[in-house]
């Protein structure tokens, strides 16, 4: 019994942790004026907050028609960024931002929407995936993915915490 009130207090004091982070990137984020500043921290506490890997956010660029990469935790093998890499409509990230809804992938080798290629050029391994839409003022303008759980599974917490952080990036990156 004591090891479960123990249990139940670490759980109830990560998630008082993970909220004030989200109530401080919400200033934060508030307070940013420019773009790339900006995103680099949603990474910064998107890893954090999902307690994962890597995470990147895509935008929607109506120009080009395409769902482009315009930050990401990851490079590729000689140092060059992906952003302006665009990825499939039919991809994971493609899927999340046409349907505005988040998709959870456990095991992405199984998943035929992984976009494995982009794996390849920046000999990176995606196992596990969590997206969720960026929606301002009801509309999809791009997708938040969280890469990699360091400890499986993810969470209804995961889900609702990413979810609130892309709502707050999705306001600040509009404005």
């Amino acid at each position: 019994m004591a090891q479960s009130l123990e249990e139940r207090l670490l759980k109830m004091e990560n998630e008082v942790s993970i909220l004030q982070k989200l109530a401080d990137i919400s200033a934060s984020l508030n307070a940013q004026v420019e773009l790339r500043p900006l995103l680099q921290h949603i990474m910064a506490v998107s890893v954090e907050i999902a307690e994962c890997e890597a995470a990147s956010v895509l935008l929607w660029d109506n120009s080009r028609q395409q769902l482009i990469f315009v930050a990401s935790t990851t490079m590729r093998a000689d140092n060059t960024s992906l952003l302006g890499t665009a990825v499939p409509m039919d991809s994971i990230a493609g899927t999340i931002f046409k349907e505005n809804k988040i998709v959870q992938v456990d095991d992405a080798k199984q998943d035929e929407r992984h976009y494995d290629r982009l794996d390849e050029e920046i000999e990176f391994t995606t196992r596990s995936l969590l997206g969720v839409p960026l929606t301002y003022k009801n509309r999809v303008i791009g997708v938040l993915e969280a890469l990699n759980k360091h400890s499986m599974p993810w969470t209804k917490a995961d889900r609702i915490h990413l979810s609130t952080l892309a709502a707050q990036a999705a306001v600040a990156i509009e404005n």
